[in-house]
């Protein structure tokens, strides 16, 4: 398979709608504990943002080549996120995790500082201006996700 910046997006599309799926998951698991119900049904609707930014990004960006083992590298990346996230999916689901908030919101900010990470690593290198851009601002709201789940997680700090 050709290694362009297609297939990349694609594959950090797909990070991005998983993870909208465990914020709209967790939205439910929690939904006895109306703040951090908002919380997740806020952090699923950013997720499907960027999803939609990048598949907008991706029709008009998509054909440039990227070296191969950066694309590689990137979208492995992309796929052991989507994993991780699914096994945090599968596990939300479980009736005994709705009580243990603390846990799950460390989880989710490790989750979120690792997408900002993926978000600004191969792509300063590779990726067209455009796409640097947007990537760049992904990675910032990423952080920004990460700050509100860490201030969800400790209030008295925030």
């Amino acid at each position: 398979m050709a290694n362009t910046a297609s297939n990349c997006m694609r594959a950090a599309e797909r990070m991005e709608t998983v993870a909208r799926d465990l914020y709209v998951d967790l939205s439910v698991a929690f939904s006895e504990q109306p703040h951090l119900r908002l919380l997740f049904q806020r952090l699923a609707a950013e997720e499907e943002q960027h999803a939609m930014r990048i598949r907008l990004l991706e029709r008009h960006q998509g054909r440039s080549a990227w070296p191969r083992e950066a694309g590689e590298r990137f979208s492995s990346d992309c796929d052991a996120m989507v994993a991780e996230i699914e096994v945090l999916r599968r596990e939300s689901r479980a009736p005994s995790t709705s009580g243990d908030a603390r846990t799950v919101l460390r989880r989710l900010s490790e989750i979120e500082h690792r997408f900002s990470s993926i978000h600004a690593q191969d792509l300063a290198r590779y990726a067209g201006p455009e796409v640097q851009k947007l990537f760049a601002t992904l990675a910032l709201q990423d952080a920004a996700h990460r700050d509100l789940i860490e201030a969800t997680m400790f209030p008295e700090v925030a």
